[in-house]
């Protein structure tokens, strides 16, 4: 067992007091909106996976029933204990929420012949025991339709519970234009330093408890069980456009930019309620998330919501997130959306001013405020992304990673330029002796900066890792944002520990990948080429993937491939016929190549050069260091 971290610095007291006497903490609203309508919980004994562990359980959140303890800033314990409401809710006649099943809603309406789900979780073992729950309470019916409002695998991981496995019995599944496309991207292209470091932003492996994981701002954690993927079948494309899906009337806004490059909300003009997808949840948003993404565009966001505001504010009279819980009655819906509406334009042009004054991003993240509005507003406070960090996105997105200075064209590595700084000042032993001075006068900041030069400097030293792991867990226990605590904490976590695999953490989601067009698989697979190995060598090769042909090649140490005809581009080394999973499972070496074959791959050519190919490309590994060399 490991030591329990030591107890929270005077400092990380103090602050914490300071927010719970700064802030309206005892405000009751939210938690009669957050309860509002309850129905029924899942069973006791949680979400079972196939392998005897847990998918979900809400027990793990039960420590929130307690008062709020030094090592959780107060305003974030508020946050976690209304997350942590959970169970099937009625929303209004005809539309039900099921919340704190997984990281994100499952939102159920009432059609002619059955079930419109909306947005199906993170999981297959969530979303198939939310509609066992849904079915058992509300009475069986089938699922008539499958609403994906972005593109994000928390709204669609799990989407195999509530349609199974025969795409032939699949209903109408409906997603945003471009869909698939960012989905690709997100989740395959950059799909392994994306996992890795969203086990950072969702805390996966830190123990839950005051001292571990509380809460992750849009929900709780992300559900542990097993992600998969159906395709969709019909697209939204422009705002305006209406469908009835399954005898319900639906109006949609594209908001494809802002949370997610591929997004649509919904408006039901029957049932007087809005549904703002992620546009808008009951915390600021990230700009930039600490996993990665593509940075999004806080003006746009603003001006999305307006659009909102303006296009259904007056009909609306319960509005609904994908995270969180309602908001009821027009006149609070049209409040709401407009504080959400201001605090992307607010940072976005604060950042900007600030930067067209000449400051650089770090510069623009110390000195931005938070406007006075914000000390009441909890729905637009930072529980997930946070102020300074979003400024930074919003700089990033203007004016690209490099802040204008000489000295940062072509900064040195973090290991050269951590052996340097200790070497100036005078070894290891000086710089533990300045950072417990920075750590005495509470400026935990620089006593962080300093030890991670030291860590990157030398060889492992556990009294280095103890102290900046003590330093990390006390910057979390101050932290509103709940993945911002996560990320301190699972620093703190592998400074001590080491880096350990986590069953069930994620990585590449194999049903989306297999469904990918050809070009962006081979893309994927491209940046994997290793240029060593691949030094000098020249081959081309003809995949036949269920029926669709594609050439790729390997020459000047970059692969590039083409889809359809090639006959003008000379003869191949080899042709090889396959099914998208058989290729997929290759690549990822859950299949050899004589296992291939004998379960039915054709090839046509040498073996030997297929077996080539598939040797010069990398496989990734989940689990590389990231606060340590």
């Amino acid at each position: 067992m490991p030591a329990p971290p030591p107890p929270p610095l005077p400092g990380t007291i103090a602050h914490n007091k300071a927010v719970a006497d700064n802030l309206p903490l005892a405000d009751q609203k939210a938690f009669e909106d957050a309860r509002r309508g309850w129905i029924a919980a899942l069973p006791a004994g949680g979400v079972a996976r196939a392998d005897g562990g847990l998918a979900w359980d809400n027990v793990w959140f039960d420590f929130l029933n307690a008062p709020c303890p030094d090592t959780v800033n107060p305003s974030l314990w508020r946050h976690g204990q209304l997350n942590a409401i959970n169970g099937l809710f009625e929303v209004c006649n005809g539309v039900w929420q099921a919340r704190a099943c997984d990281y994100a809603n499952i939102t159920l309406i009432r059609g002619k012949t059955g079930w419109i789900i909306v947005d199906p979780l993170m999981t297959r073992e969530t979303s198939t025991a939310v509609l066992t729950m849904i079915n058992d309470t509300l009475g069986a019916r089938p699922v008539s339709a499958v609403i994906v409002t972005h593109c994000h695998p928390d709204h669609f991981g799990g989407i195999r519970g509530v349609v199974g496995d025969d795409p032939a019995g699949y209903p109408p599944i409906y997603a945003p234009k471009d869909f698939m496309a960012y989905a690709a991207s997100e989740g395959v292209l950059g799909g392994n330093a994306m996992a890795r470091r969203a086990i950072y932003q969702f805390g996966i492996g830190l123990p839950f408890g005051p001292e571990g994981l509380v809460d992750g701002g849009i929900g709780k954690t992300p559900g542990r069980g097993t992600r998969g993927f159906a395709p969709p079948s019909e697209y939204i494309n422009e705002t305006g456009e209406t469908r009835v899906i399954d005898g319900v009337r639906f109006e949609f806004q594209m908001a494809s930019g802002t949370e997610a490059p591929a997004e649509f909300t919904f408006y039901l003009p029957d049932h007087h309620l809005l549904c703002m997808a992620e546009v808008c949840t009951q915390n600021m948003h990230n700009l930039l998330p600490p996993r990665g993404a593509e940075v999004r565009d806080a003006r746009l966001w603003a001006r999305c919501i307006d659009e909102a505001l303006l296009l259904f504010g007056e009909r609306t009279d319960v509005l609904i997130n994908s995270h969180n819980w309602p908001v009821w009655g027009g006149g609070e819906v049209r409040q709401f959306l407009a504080e959400q509406r201001d605090i992307y334009k607010y940072t976005h042009d604060q950042t900007l001013r600030l930067a067209n004054l000449g400051h650089g991003p770090d510069e623009i993240a110390a000195l931005i405020q938070e406007p006075d509005w914000l000390s009441e507003c909890f729905h637009a406070r930072g529980y997930y992304g946070a102020l300074t960090f979003n400024a930074r996105a919003i700089y990033q997105r203007y004016f690209g990673f490099y802040d204008g200075r000489p000295l940062n064209l072509d900064p040195l590595p973090p290991a050269d330029v951590g052996a340097r700084y200790v070497a100036a000042m005078g070894g290891v032993d000086r710089v533990i002796e300045l950072a417990r001075m920075a750590m005495h006068q509470d400026d935990l900041q620089w006593a962080a900066t300093l030890l991670n030069h030291a860590v990157f400097a030398e060889e492992e030293n556990p009294e280095l890792y103890s102290l900046l792991a003590q330093v990390y867990q006390n910057q979390g226990y101050r932290a509103e944002s709940g993945i911002m605590r996560n990320v301190y904490l699972k620093g703190a976590q592998e400074l001590q520990n080491g880096v350990q695999p986590i069953p069930a953490a994620g990585g590449r989601n194999a049903d989306l990948a297999a469904e990918l067009d050809p070009i962006d698989w081979f893309d994927a697979m491209a940046l994997r080429l290793n240029p060593v190995r691949a030094r000098g060598v020249t081959l081309a090769l003809r995949f036949i993937v269920d029926g669709t042909p594609v050439r790729t090649s390997v020459a000047r140490q970059v692969a590039f491939c083409r889809k359809g005809a090639d006959a003008a581009l000379g003869p191949v080394d080899a042709e090889i016929t396959l099914t998208r999973s058989q290729m997929e499972a290759l690549a990822t070496g859950t299949l050899t190549l004589a296992q291939a074959m004998a379960a039915g791959v054709q090839i046509n050519g040498p073996e030997e050069i297929v077996q080539t190919w598939l040797d010069l490309h990398d496989r990734f590994d989940l689990w590389f260091n990231l606060v340590t060399p």
